[in-house]
């Protein structure tokens, strides 16, 4: 009763918001010039443009460890990119607003195009945190809502926040997975597709485990008796399932897709662009405009370097986003290369093509310059020739150094232990190893590494004419 209450209440209390985000979408200038005025106290783009600089997260490192230190009960959230192992993102009062003027938006438009989501329960999961940071930061998804809608969530929620503080990652994942199958999931909201293919794997892993703590007779039977995750097996532990949200452009469309294959009877809505540091796009009524609403935009052309606020975008442009938000970040560079595709009344829509010098396959946000430190460390240490690192997509996705020359077995094994250390120490990629997306790192020696490295590059429609090696590229297994 609680439940279906909250439901309603929660359609409510995002109708204002669905209803400013559809204003806003016909008139994007007005809107923006609204929240840069409210941010800055300038009302004028080009005084604006001439006052402050371009940014990135060294220009604020130092502040926010400062306010970190003397202000311990502020919500900072970690998360990691080309130049910082851990950045720490302030979550400040003003900043949550503006999430929520978007992620209410969202959800109301859910509620309307999918109206069985309010007969269950709702999975988010946000917020995983690696486990030498589980003591220093609590992992608790409704902490990015403030005011009445985190309470409203709250009472939708699938899994307990208290599976959160649970002393490792993998209890967590467990009680998950329990949760997800015996509390009438109607929602499953996820960032990377391949954490929702991870759990499915869990629960296969330990049927045993899961059978004995589920109480439906009909799960508990099909569990036993199951030696793979199978469309037949998602039906019946996942009976209500009315929607799944995940990222599925760039290299998450190859675990997208799985995921599809696996739930052919469920509705698949991909994410948009969502980042620790602010929202750029939102789903919305099918397609994925600019959170024209929430934060200041400003995106620079990558071909012609110029910097355009959000309103003056063009279909066919790529560009990088600039953030001002809330959270105190001015001009703030992502490293995200969108495509402007479509627009939605007058506001542009953009489609996620990938990081820029970075791979990403399941979030783990490697960079083209840690992969060449990387590779001259390397080789330096074992004095062999590393010719490149591969982001390898497949059943497991994984890195793997393809190096130049003959060597022993144990030799690479070595190689293969020193360079998983080194990447550990970035955040991303440690939480992404420790819940089970990536596998360990590889190293394969090749007498003719340049041949096999031009291989690697045609399974992803490289042309051999204009394959170069890079320090860092995206590939797959077959």
């Amino acid at each position: 009763m609680i439940r279906t209450i909250s439901h309603q209440l929660i359609k409510w209390y995002s109708k204002k918001n669905y209803e400013q985000f559809c204003e806003s979408l016909k008139n994007p200038k007005k809107a923006q010039i609204a929240i840069l005025t409210n941010l800055t106290g300038i009302s004028d783009y080009k005084d604006f443009k001439n006052h402050f600089p371009i940014t990135n997260y060294a220009d604020w490192k130092e502040g926010i460890e400062k306010r970190k230190v003397e202000k311990p009960q502020e919500h900072f959230v970690p998360t990691s990119g080309s130049t910082h192992a851990i950045k720490w993102i302030p979550y400040t009062k003003k900043f949550k607003d503006e999430l929520w003027r978007a992620s209410g938006a969202w959800i109301h438009d859910l509620y309307l195009r999918f109206p069985d989501i309010a007969k269950g329960t709702h999975y988010w999961s946000l917020s995983w945190i690696p486990e030498d940071l589980r003591k220093e930061h609590r992992s608790n998804d409704l902490d990015f809502f403030a005011g009445l809608e985190k309470y409203l969530l709250e009472q939708t929620m699938t899994v307990d926040e208290s599976v959160s503080t649970m002393p490792t990652l993998k209890e967590s994942m467990r009680e998950n997975a329990v949760s997800l199958i015996e509390k009438d999931v109607t929602l499953i909201s996820v960032w990377s597709p391949t954490f929702l293919l991870e759990l499915l794997d869990l629960v296969i892993a330990d049927k045993n485990f899961f059978a004995d703590r589920i109480l439906d007779f009909r799960k508990k039977e099909a569990l036993k008796y199951a030696d793979k995750v199978s469309p037949e097996l998602c039906k019946i532990l996942f009976p209500k399932l009315a929607l799944i949200s995940a990222w599925a452009t760039s290299s998450s469309e190859y675990y997208a897709q799985k995921v599809k294959d696996l739930f052919p009877h469920v509705p698949f809505e991909a994410k948009g662009l969502w980042a620790t540091e602010g929202v750029v796009t939102i789903p919305f009524q099918g397609k994925f405009p600019l959170a024209v609403n929430s934060h200041f935009y400003e995106f620079e052309d990558v071909e012609t370097k110029e910097i355009h606020p959000g309103w003056a975008l063009k279909k066919g442009m790529k560009v990088t986003p600039l953030l001002t938000t809330g959270s105190l970040f001015f001009r703030y560079r992502l490293n995200d290369l969108l495509l402007v595709s479509d627009f939605f009344d007058q506001t542009p829509c953009l489609t996620f093509l990938g990081r820029i010098g970075e791979t990403d396959l399941v979030g783990e946000k490697i960079s083209s310059d840690l992969a060449q430190k990387l590779i001259s460390n390397i080789a330096n240490k074992y004095e062999i020739s590393p010719l490149s690192l591969l982001a390898v997509e497949g059943h497991k996705p994984h890195y793997r150094l393809l190096v130049d020359g003959v060597g022993k077995l144990e030799r690479l094994d070595e190689i293969s232990d020193f360079l998983e250390k080194e990447l550990l120490g970035h955040f991303h990629y440690k939480l992404a190893r420790e819940l089970g997306q990536l596998s360990h790192v590889q190293v394969e020696m090749k007498e003719d590494a340049y041949q096999a490295y031009v291989k690697y590059r045609e399974k992803m429609i490289a042309l051999k004419g204009n394959i170069k090696v890079e320090p860092l590229v995206r590939t797959r297994d077959d």
